[in-house]
């Protein structure tokens, strides 16, 4: 969960969740890993990319530990700008950015599914062999990031920026 570079105030979400669920909250942690959000900015070359993950292991490696042991996590000092981002900014960023419209396929679609597959909303669907968005998308760029042909778009933005998926170690 982040909310421009930082986790925000996403505790309190996340506390209230646990309670909905009838779930014991035991805190957040934020953990810094690579851009992907590639519907408003860039992502990291593979070099840099791997830079941050290296340095996002230690931090995981604690919380794995905490988690081990049945610690809660530390409490985070909440920032006005924390309060300010997970509030207000994201109750009108949500309303008016996050929403398919601007997704499409180019002609280099090759009516692979594989963004249909990976979608964890089902939101993307096949139609006449090209995908077709649906209205349940939370911005998650696992269609465009996948993507095996860069096929997908968002808007004027996405045009010949690097897809990023943390690739998985065997």
């Amino acid at each position: 969960m982040t909310c421009g570079g930082s986790i925000g105030n996403a505790g309190k979400y996340l506390d209230k969740l646990c309670k909905k669920k009838n779930m014991n909250y035991c805190g957040c942690m934020g953990i810094t890993m690579p851009e992907n959000y590639i519907a408003l900015f860039s992502t990291p070359t593979q070099e840099k990319a791997l830079q941050i993950i290296d340095q996002a292991d230690p931090v995981i490696d604690q919380a794995v530990t905490y988690i081990k042991n049945g610690n809660p996590f530390p409490q985070i000092d909440i920032s006005f700008k924390d309060l300010l981002n997970s509030g207000i900014v994201n109750a009108l960023f949500y309303p008016v950015f996050v929403h398919s419209k601007k997704f499409y396929a180019t002609d280099t679609c090759i009516s692979c599914s594989k963004c249909v597959n990976i979608c964890p909303l089902n939101n993307v669907r096949m139609d006449n062999g090209r995908p077709a968005w649906g209205d349940h998308c939370t911005h998650c760029m696992a269609c465009i990031c996948h993507c095996p042909k860069e096929a997908i778009e968002y808007g004027k933005h996405s045009q010949g920026l690097t897809r990023y998926i943390c690739k998985k170690e065997v």
